[in-house]
């Protein structure tokens, strides 16, 4: 349970980093799909560094724990930009509340994934 909290905490770290950059790209009017792109982006570089070092505590093998967690994060990002395509573009949403559906459409594969594949719970090392 301590672990899961720590992961929701990630992510809401993770979310405003990814929602800040993404409505001031949007802002200055970058189209959405690309400031999507890289808010998410930079929400993931935060993501590892966090999961990595504080949520799963990983101490070994970081060049495969890297590729595993970019892996389920392009997973992620494909899922949340196809439904934040699909709630502008078709379902005719605001940009900025279609992102915040769009995050959360990802979020359950994106713990998940991380918790049994990426940071295998038999690799950790607790602290």
């Amino acid at each position: 349970m301590e672990r899961l909290m720590k992961f929701g905490f990630v992510g809401v770290i993770n979310t405003l980093i990814t929602m800040t950059i993404y409505n001031l790209l949007v802002a200055l009017g970058v189209n959405y799909l690309i400031a999507n792109v890289i808010g998410y982006g930079f929400g993931t570089i935060n993501s590892y560094i966090l999961n990595n070092n504080w949520v799963f505590k990983m101490k070994s093998n970081k060049i495969g724990t890297f590729i595993k967690f970019l892996s389920v994060n392009i997973l992620s990002l494909a899922i949340n930009s196809a439904v934040l395509y699909g709630m502008v573009s078709i379902l005719d949403f605001n940009k900025s509340i279609a992102q915040v559906g769009a995050i959360a459409s990802g979020m359950i594969v994106n713990y998940l994934a991380n918790k049994f594949w990426t940071f295998n719970i038999e690799e950790i090392k607790e602290v």
